[in-house]
């Protein structure tokens, strides 16, 4: 909105970061996690500014609401032996990887001569803080016992009965409070713009975002040990190309092209979040219907790069490396996207 020829207020609202990841239980990389999701949303109120007509500069607040939902697999071998066993049930032999539980901006716009745009614009990092419950269904681990185990009982006896009838968990496999902290990173874009013609405009972005601000992610409960899941992610650079050709005086067509690189370093590729390199393309139509209406319809292609990532999770005490990397991810989507304009 206008307030004065130079002076400008708005509103908006957008999504920067965002991820959902859903794979099947029975699938090797549940520990991990199998039904994930991670919501940032944005909403901004901005103030711009025309210093002359060769620049213009805004700034805005940004409230940020998040939400985090992570389901996994607990590993029984990586719980505390009862006593008077010291360490891990792994090592009185329950293999690795035994489930027994399932835990549910400033911009500046600068026109430097006729038909040419050059934008910035800098989000700042925002540090979210994730206060939530932890709730837990016991699962069967299936192991049966053979004659002269560590717990003392029969051959036969299945693990779950052992279990159960010490009681060790009983205090912790219950609901309980969880917690966990994200920063989501900061971003610089830079962009120009150029129209030769009236009806015709190019535009080329990069995009560099703070990735390595994301180094792992701890998840804190109220009576479970905490998790640490390292991530070690990278700083990205992306690059958009565009056009926009308003071929007759109500309609537009759009095109574009984007790079962008993985943030994920080939160690800790997960099925988190096993992203990589990705091309997109995108095409577009805009109508408009009337002097007040409008209509805009677009399409979008992603094709990740195929990447090679982990299924489980490295042993208690050992590093992420890429010799456990025997999976190959491959990703892509189509999107369709449609937004009706009104003008006041």
């Amino acid at each position: 909105y206008g307030i004065t020829p130079k002076l400008a207020v708005g509103l908006g609202a957008f999504v920067p970061y965002g991820l959902g990841t859903k794979w099947p239980v029975t699938f090797e990389g549940r520990f991990n996690g199998y039904d994930n999701d991670l919501r940032s949303i944005y909403v901004q109120p901005t103030l711009a500014y025309k210093v002359s007509d060769l620049l213009s500069v805004g700034a805005g607040f940004d409230f940020v609401l998040g939400s985090v939902e992570l389901n996994q697999m607990l590993d029984l071998s990586e719980q505390p032996a009862p006593a008077p066993a010291t360490g891990t049930l792994g090592g009185l032999g329950i293999p690795f990887h035994t489930q027994f539980a399932n835990a549910k901006n400033f911009g500046i716009l600068i026109t430097p001569g006729e038909g040419i745009s050059i934008g910035a614009k800098y989000l700042t990092k925002v540090k979210l803080s994730y206060d939530g419950n932890a709730v837990f269904t016991p699962e069967e681990s299936g192991l049966i016992l053979p004659d002269g185990n560590p717990f003392g009982v029969p051959g036969g006896t299945p693990v779950d009965l052992v279990i159960q009838g010490l009681g060790v968990f009983d205090n912790v496999l219950v609901d309980q409070t969880g917690n966990t902290e994200i920063t989501m990173p900061d971003q610089l874009s830079v962009g120009v713009a150029v129209s030769p013609t009236a009806a015709f405009t190019v535009m080329a972005e990069w995009q560099w975002v703070h990735w390595a601000l994301l180094d792992q992610i701890l998840l804190d409960f109220g009576q479970l040990p905490d998790k640490n899941i390292q991530q070690n992610y990278e700083n990205t650079n992306g690059f958009r190309f565009g056009f926009e050709w308003g071929a007759a005086s109500a309609v537009t067509l759009r095109g574009g092209y984007l790079y962008h690189e993985g943030a994920a370093p080939p160690q800790t590729v997960t099925p988190l979040l096993p992203e990589g390199s990705r091309n997109e393309f995108t095409g577009g139509l805009g109508w408009d219907i009337s002097s007040r209406f409008g209509v805009d319809l677009a399409y979008q292609f992603i094709a990740q790069n195929q990447r090679r990532g982990r299924v489980r999770e490295p042993l208690p005490g050992d590093a992420p490396t890429v010799d456990l990397n025997s999976g190959l991810y491959s990703f892509n989507a189509h999107l369709f996207g449609a937004t009706l304009r009104v003008g006041f």
